[in-house]
């Protein structure tokens, strides 16, 4: 049965030693008939948690406006 794969990518540079381990690792994934994902987390913009608690107490969407 084939599995959903996602791999976040958090290598500071493109090619580097981690990004290159995580595009093995999806070729082996791909050949094994399951379908992958690779997300380069560099290409995101991602907050701090400020502690607003509006998604905990409020139960909200957070308010920042960022890839997360």
């Amino acid at each position: 049965m084939a599995k959903k794969v996602l791999i976040l990518s958090s290598s500071p540079r493109r090619g580097g030693n981690s990004d290159t381990l995580c595009d093995e690792f999806m070729r082996g994934a791909i050949e094994s008939n399951h379908e992958v994902e690779k997300i380069f987390l560099k290409d995101k913009t991602v907050h701090y948690c400020t502690g607003c608690s509006t998604c905990s107490l409020y139960l909200k969407p957070c308010p920042q406006k960022d890839d997360a």
